[in-house]
C-alpha cells in the first residue's frame, strides 16, 4: 500500500513539474502597506520559454481575500486602471512585465504588508497550471529595484495610489498631507503639500517632490481620505474635476477655492504644480473589489 501512494505522489508531482514547464516566474515583489491600509501591490516577470502561447487566468493569496490582475490604458487623455477580465496572454519565446502597464492588485488584506517578509501566492496559467511564487515587500514607495524608471509623478508605487487608506482625520488641512506623505515620500525625498482645498467630500492638493509637481485629486470615506487622481492643469479647473468624477457644483466651488489658493503662491509653484502631465484616475470597476468610495485609479 505504501509503494501505491509513493507511486502516486511521484506522478502527482511529476505532473505539476510539467503543468508549470516553460513558465518561469521572477523579481516578485510588493510594497510595505501603511497601517489599516486593505489593498497591496504585486509586481513580477513572466517568461514564457515554451513554443505554445499561454496566459495567465487568475491569481489568489492567503494573506488577501482576492487579487486582481490590473492594467493601465488611456482613453481622452485620462489614464486608468481597470481590472483585466480576460487574462493577461503570454506569448511564446518572451517575457512579459507586470510594470508599468500590469500589476496585481491584493484586496482585503488584514494585515498589512510588512518591509522584510514574503507574501504567499499562487498564479494560475491556461496551459502551465499554477505556479506557486513568493512575493518580497519591500520599502513603502518608489522604485523595489533601484534600477526601475519612474513616471513623471510622484514617487509611487505602479500608481497604485488607491492602495494607502487610513482612517479618518478631522482637520482635512492635516489628514491629506498625512495620507500623501505616508503614501509618497521617502526620506532622500520629502515630500512639499501645499495648497490644500476642500469642498464637500472632495479635496484639491498640490504637490512637489524632487524637482516635480502636480495636484491631487482626493475623496473621502469611512477609510480617510483616498486619491482619486493625479493630474497637473487638468485638475487646476472646473471641467478638468469633472472629467476625474466631481459632481459639476462641486467641481466650480472646488475650483474656485483653489484659484484662490494658488494666488497666494509664487510662480514658480504654480508651474510646477500644473507640470504633471495628463490625468490619472481609478477606473469604477475597481470598486466592485471593495474599494471603498472609489468611482474611478
Amino acid at each position: 500500500m505504501k509503494t501505491i501512494i509513493y507511486l502516486l505522489a511521484a506522478l502527482l508531482s511529476s505532473a505539476i513539474s510539467a503543468a508549470a514547464d516553460g513558465i518561469r516566474v521572477e523579481h516578485a515583489a510588493s510594497h510595505s502597506m501603511v497601517p489599516g491600509a486593505k489593498v497591496g501591490d504585486g509586481y513580477l516577470v513572466i517568461t514564457n520559454d515554451g513554443g505554445e502561447a499561454d496566459r495567465l487566468i487568475s491569481a489568489a493569496s492567503p494573506r488577501a481575500a482576492n487579487v486582481q490582475l490590473h492594467k493601465m490604458t488611456t482613453s481622452n487623455g485620462v489614464m486608468i486602471m481597470r481590472d483585466v477580465k480576460d487574462g493577461l496572454p503570454i506569448p511564446p519565446h518572451s517575457t512579459v512585465n507586470l510594470e508599468p502597464d500590469y500589476h496585481l492588485m491584493f484586496n482585503g488584506v488584514e494585515h498589512p504588508f510588512k518591509q522584510g517578509e514574503k507574501i504567499e501566492a499562487t498564479l494560475t496559467f491556461e496551459k502551465a497550471g499554477v505556479v506557486a511564487v513568493s512575493f518580497a515587500v519591500g520599502r513603502i514607495a518608489g522604485p523595489l529595484d533601484s534600477s526601475d524608471p519612474q513616471p513623471h509623478a510622484m514617487n509611487m508605487p505602479g500608481m497604485d495610489m488607491h492602495a494607502m487608506q487610513q482612517p479618518m482625520q478631522e482637520d482635512p488641512a492635516k489628514a491629506i498631507p498625512d495620507v500623501l506623505k505616508a503614501m509618497f515620500e521617502v526620506p532622500e525625498k520629502p515630500l512639499a503639500i501645499d495648497p490644500v482645498v476642500v469642498e464637500s467630500d472632495w479635496a484639491v492638493a498640490g504637490w512637489q517632490q524632487d524637482g516635480r509637481g502636480g495636484r491631487v485629486l482626493l475623496r473621502s470615506s469611512d477609510h480617510g481620505w483616498q486619491v482619486h487622481a493625479l493630474g497637473g492643469e487638468s485638475l487646476r479647473t472646473a471641467p478638468g474635476l469633472e472629467t476625474g468624477g466631481v459632481p459639476a457644483q462641486t467641481a466650480g466651488q472646488l475650483a474656485a477655492k483653489l484659484s484662490d489658493a494658488e494666488a497666494a503662491l509664487n510662480m514658480e509653484a504654480v508651474k510646477a504644480l500644473g507640470s504633471f502631465e495628463g490625468m490619472v484616475m481609478l477606473a469604477t470597476s475597481t470598486a466592485e473589489a471593495g474599494h471603498t468610495n472609489h468611482e474611478g485609479h
